[in-house]
């Protein structure tokens, strides 16, 4: 039986992974967006649904001002004694758990470990819980950390020790430490999470080391597999599944002539034990189709379309905002049917809080399309569809106004280079306005109409304009989304987005 990487399509790096009585639960990095830390629900491994987030109120995260990959840091998920635990790092606050008892519920405020570092983790050990950190040692080099802590208070034990420097690689990080059969294995990232990124492990007898760096390593890496559409992959999680078989979740990129746009990506390796002990990956590569004996379940056939009528009382999970929550800028209820966006001074330039809803961009090869009722009526104020990655590279389809008429651009943002296209004229009593977006590996392409069998086209723009290896956003990936501005002051019309359709073309 085969299955398909990434599990997790779109920017969702830094995966970790824990099973309980209900199934498998995995949280990924979310950095400057809102909610934080998504949370997946698995049966089987395969097949995963983001039933919410693990940070979704002011009281738990406040992002204000973020940079952009600032914000929250690699998460860690973990189950101990009937109670979820996860620990992450705001990046400009520091390290701290929330916990629950039902992840489709709630999570606690923050328990704060006053200790600096990122890529935390937890390890129990005969009722006593143990950290791993990454950070830095007094002459700046990059260690692993071990420390035990109060798990309610979040309070440091006793003495903070460096347990490992990793196994020769730059940038060791991403620490998760296991107990399997009475030996402990302490694996991490090393390399930087770019071309050369891999996952090393090594074991001890003892919790606190000295470790044996494993000699298979690097366990996981496609440093050496330049044909390979994985890239990039790295900082790993190991999972034991309810059959005795053990895998890896791991980050990934899809790179286009050594460029991409989609972000760090969650996959998927089954895990092999050498004779003398060591887990893993056969051939240690990643592969984009993975052959197994058996899989639980099957693979479900892959939902390529979604369309959101916006009839529901409350957004998807899959949607996310920018640092702050926007309550107060959006609604469901003002008619019904509809999203309602209200923009203000902010752009899509600023580090703030704007009019933004968006999600991820998946695949390269996808449509975007919504209908949108606004009514400007000065050249600040503008909505539409945008395809956004940080606030220096951005797209924009507008309807707007130009030369005292309604019309719609095309805004190109590429760091300090901005560019308008030609305005496309509306009809006067033109209400409604269809907008879209069609990507693929090369180019983004902007479309709008009065009419949707006839759509116009805007304009068009280089993929590699938008990628993370020319940007601002070296850990993010591209949104997809709706948005509206007063461009330096609060509009005086709301824009209104009847739906929000996304067809996606899956490798």
């Amino acid at each position: 039986m085969k299955y398909k990487n990434p599990i997790i399509r779109g920017f969702h790096p830094d995966p970790s992974i824990c099973k309980a009585e209900e199934g498998y639960f995995l949280v990924t990095s979310s950095f400057e967006y809102l909610p934080g830390v998504p949370l997946f629900y698995s049966m089987d491994l395969i097949n995963w649904n983001q039933i919410g987030h693990c940070l979704t109120r002011p009281s738990q995260i406040d992002l204000k001002n973020s940079r952009c990959s600032g914000g929250i840091f690699a998460p860690t998920i973990r189950y101990n004694e009937g109670t979820f635990y996860m620990i992450t790092t705001n990046i400009a606050k520091g390290n701290f758990i929330v916990t629950t008892k039902n992840p489709f519920g709630q999570w606690s405020d923050p328990i704060w470990i006053n200790r600096m570092g990122i890529d935390p983790s937890l390890y129990w050990e005969d009722g006593r819980t143990y950290m791993q950190l990454a950070t830095r040692d007094n002459e700046g080099f990059n260690v692993i950390e071990q420390f035990e802590i109060d798990i309610v208070t979040g309070q440091i034990i006793g003495e903070c020790r460096i347990i490992s420097i990793g196994c020769g690689g730059r940038d060791v990080e991403g620490p998760h430490m296991y107990k399997i059969n009475n030996t402990y294995y302490l694996m991490v990232a090393e390399g930087g999470t770019r071309e050369g990124h891999m996952v090393t492990i090594m074991k001890s007898d003892s919790l606190w080391g000295p470790f044996e760096p494993c000699p298979y390593n690097p366990i996981l890496s496609n440093r050496d597999y330049g044909r390979e559409a994985l890239q990039s992959v790295g900082h790993g999680d190991l999972i034991e599944d309810s059959n005795g078989n053990w895998w890896m979740v791991a980050l990934a990129t899809r790179p286009v002539k050594h460029k991409h746009v989609l972000g760090r990506e969650t996959i998927l390796m089954p895990v092999i034990w050498t004779e003398d002990g060591w887990p893993m990956v056969k051939d240690r590569c990643a592969l984009s189709e993975v052959e197994v004996e058996e899989l639980n379940g099957g693979v479900s056939e892959t939902d390529n379309y979604l369309k959101d009528d916006f009839e529901a009382a409350s957004l998807s999970p899959n949607y996310s905002i920018m640092r702050e929550f926007i309550n107060d800028k959006y609604s469901l209820k003002e008619r019904k049917g509809w999203l309602c966006l209200k923009g203000d001074k902010y752009t899509l330039n600023d580090l703030e809080a704007v009019a933004f809803i968006g999600i991820r961009q998946e695949e390269y090869d996808f449509v975007a399309e919504t209908k949108i009722d606004f009514k400007p009526t000065a050249p600040n104020e503008e909505a539409g569809l945008v395809v956004y990655l940080d606030n220096e590279h951005h797209m924009e389809l507008v309807v707007t106004v130009r030369n005292g008429e309604k019309a719609i651009i095309l805004r190109k943002n590429v760091a300090d280079i901005k560019l308008e296209t030609e305005p496309v004229k509306l009809e006067e009593e033109a209400g409604e306005v269809y907008l879209c977006i069609k990507g693929d590996k090369r180019e983004y392409h902007f479309y709008c109409g009065i009419d949707r069998e006839n759509m116009k086209l805007v304009g068009s723009t280089r993929v590699k304009h938008l990628s993370i290896e020319g940007a601002n956003s070296a850990f993010t990936g591209t949104f997809i989304g709706m948005y509206a501005s007063g461009n330096g002051r609060d509009m005086d019309k709301k824009a209104y987005f009847d739906y929000l359709a996304i067809e996606n073309k899956y490798i």
